[in-house]
């Protein structure tokens, strides 16, 4: 006697007493499908840690070789400041450098307004040197010294 049973659009042939459901079938190839899944997973986890160090150092040897010396300085203030931002200015500079947008050394003034207008509001504190008589003097003392003239 060979009936047929449907189950969720699947006809299975019965035997005897004991039914082959193919729901059992089709739940252990989802079973074995997430087993390896979840394998593929972790051994993307794993290389992954180590590229992204990797990746991380090479981006930052990149970008310090990109900035001059008072650029490595606003890039020390905005990293203490905003270390996630930051780090994603950095992945940004390095695709333009890698695309060939940017060349040569970069100045303070050039990253400084870069960060600005990714929106990272860095504070960097500025003197302005005059040259007076020999030597350099800040700006905010030549013009107290000024005003202390005309009291």
């Amino acid at each position: 006697m060979n009936k047929k049973i449907m189950f969720k659009k699947h006809v299975v042939p019965t035997r005897g007493r004991g039914y082959w459901l193919s729901e059992d079938k089709e739940l252990e190839r989802i079973l074995e499908e997430k087993r390896k899944r979840l394998m593929r997973k972790l051994i993307l986890e794993k290389s992954s840690k180590s590229n992204d160090t990797s990746f991380d150092e090479e981006v930052n040897r990149v970008v310090l070789g990109l900035l001059d010396d008072k650029g490595r300085e606003v890039l020390t203030l905005a990293e203490s400041e905003f270390p996630q931002e930051t780090r994603r200015a950095k992945l940004i500079l390095y695709a333009l450098f890698k695309k060939g947008f940017v060349e040569g050394p970069v100045d303070a003034g050039d990253f400084y307004r870069f960060l600005r207008y990714l929106g990272i509001p860095v504070r960097y504190e500025s003197k302005i040197l005059v040259a007076s008589k020999g030597e350099k003097k800040p700006l905010s003392q030549i013009l107290s010294e000024r005003i202390s003239e005309l009291e």
